[in-house]
């Protein structure tokens, strides 16, 4: 059953440059190693191609009809989060040294990170703010759990400020996901093998928390396929879990790089909220997804995973065509990519109708 019934449109210039893929990677299956497939690799690639289309200003959909869907939204979300991994630039107010964060109101949820070299005291506090003062031990930050109605709060954290920045915490982070909790505590670490999976700089991605992409599906489905390990060529092996710090909604406590919806849920409830974090990429996993999410536009990009087998491949397939019917241009598909397409896959993408909110 062929679902996207058109002519892919391959740019003739166009090449998809400057990414590290999972080619040549090996990944553990059961108690043996075994070469990554060549189509993981391509859908990592994707992933990669389809974080750079929002650049453009414009809704972008990538509509992919596959065989099977198993394991491939992991495979976009690490393209995706590879690509973020080389963005020297995030937004200004992320980062808020001492004079910066006396402005904050009392009560936002942030990232204590701290500034100091390798080796010395590298922990991250995620929590809820409160306040920065002067006092007669110097400059510091304060930070605690929210009060809740009846208990006194918890005991209170100090800072530094010298040796510390603050990082603001936007959905999901939200003060009540903290409350009747003093703080988090995590390690600053980067994952012994992560450099030769990612193409950017590690201690600058590893030390800030961030929204790259939203994956919505079933939810345990997706969390369990991001623990499928790989390794690098010459390199140690990792679960993708770790480069994709893939998370549901309430999870205080980690940082992350993307975000696992329920596919079940209302669409909805996170629109604008999803939105207001600027992921670059929405990752719809599975025909019956695609049907209840698509017009949901969470994000700058929507990749669209289509599996022929599902009941709801169709009516899904009809969506896409009506979404793209409603499209003011296709978009090419660099050639590096559409020349190497696998068996049994199909790759449409458009441009649709109105700036990425």
């Amino acid at each position: 059953m062929v679902v996207l019934r058109d002519v892919l449109l391959v740019g003739a210039g166009a090449v998809a440059r400057g990414k590290t893929s999972l080619r040549g990677a090996s990944t553990l299956v059961g108690d043996r190693w075994q070469t990554l497939p060549e189509w993981a690799a391509w859908f990592s690639e994707i992933g990669y191609w389809a974080a750079g289309l929002r650049d453009g200003g414009s809704n972008t959909v990538v509509a992919l009809s596959v065989p099977t869907r198993e394991y491939i939204a992991v495979l976009l979300a690490y393209g995706v989060v590879n690509r973020a991994s080389q963005d020297d630039a995030f937004p200004a107010e992320s980062k808020q040294n001492f004079d910066q964060a006396k402005g904050l109101p009392v009560g936002t949820c942030v990232r204590v990170i701290p500034v100091k070299g390798p080796g010395q005291g590298r922990r991250v506090y995620t929590g809820v703010f409160g306040g920065a003062f002067q006092n007669h031990h110097g400059r510091v930050y304060e930070l605690a759990g929210s009060k809740s109605p009846g208990r006194r709060p918890g005991p209170l954290s100090w800072f530094p400020a010298d040796d510390y920045r603050l990082q603001l915490l936007r959905w999901p982070d939200l003060p009540e996901d903290y409350r009747g909790s003093n703080r988090f505590s995590e390690e600053l670490e980067i994952p012994v093998g992560a450099e030769k999976l990612l193409a950017g700089r590690m201690d600058d991605f590893y030390g800030r928390c961030s929204l790259h992409s939203v994956v919505i599906g079933v939810r345990n489905t997706v969390l369990a396929e991001a623990q499928v390990v790989v390794g690098a060529p010459g390199g140690p092996a990792l679960p993708l879990q770790e480069l994709l710090r893939l998370r549901a909604v309430r999870s205080p406590g980690s940082h992350y790089r993307s975000v696992v919806l329920s596919s079940r849920g209302d669409p909805d409830e996170y629109r604008d909220v999803v939105r207001s974090c600027q992921p670059a990429v929405a990752v719809l996993d599975g025909a019956a997804t695609v049907r209840r999410w698509l017009g949901a536009s969470l994000a700058g990009v929507t990749v669209a995973v289509v599996e022929r087998t599902s009941p709801s491949a169709l009516a899904a397939a009809d969506g896409l065509y009506e979404n793209r019917w409603r499209s003011v241009a296709n978009v090419d598909v660099p050639r590096d990519l559409g020349s190497r397409i696998p068996p049994g896959v199909e790759l449409l993408a458009w441009k649709g109708r109105g700036a990425a909110r």
